[in-house]
């Protein structure tokens, strides 16, 4: 299986499981905006050391990123790597002929624009290739 599709589905791995292990959501922020607290109202965590603004704006950016959701795109960007290599392989298929090659033979020479994009996410994870990094 192509390199990028394993690179990725290891870093989905890695956000499912920090999301499963993490305070569970969804969460919301106190009044004041400047905890977030869990759904039984226990802190999570608390916006310190900034101004007034960007301590409320972080907390909302936490709560907006809970693990409800964080799982939620986990399995978005599973089905969208699982539909572009359906569609890579029927490709292949088509091709199959006049290439001669195994799939991951043809894989390789594959250019999965759609994945570099979800792969560039992940653009400082030391895994990471540059091969990846979508056109600017």
């Amino acid at each position: 299986m192509d390199e990028l599709v394993m690179f990725l589905r290891a870093r989905l791995d890695e956000d499912e499981q920090e999301a499963l292990a993490a305070s569970p959501g969804p969460w919301k922020a106190n009044a004041e905006q400047d905890e977030v607290l869990a759904v039984d109202d226990i802190e999570v965590a608390t916006g310190f050391a900034l101004s007034g603004e960007q301590l409320r704006a972080t907390v909302r950016h936490i709560v907006r990123h809970d693990p409800p959701r964080a799982l939620r795109e986990v399995a978005s960007k599973r089905r969208i790597i699982d539909r572009e290599v359906e569609r890579a392989r029927e490709g292949w298929r088509r091709r199959l002929e006049e290439h001669r090659m195994t799939f991951d033979e043809w894989a390789g020479h594959f250019r999965w624009e759609t994945l570099d994009l979800l792969a560039a996410a992940y653009a400082d994870h030391p895994e990471y290739q540059e091969q990846w990094r979508p056109p600017a």
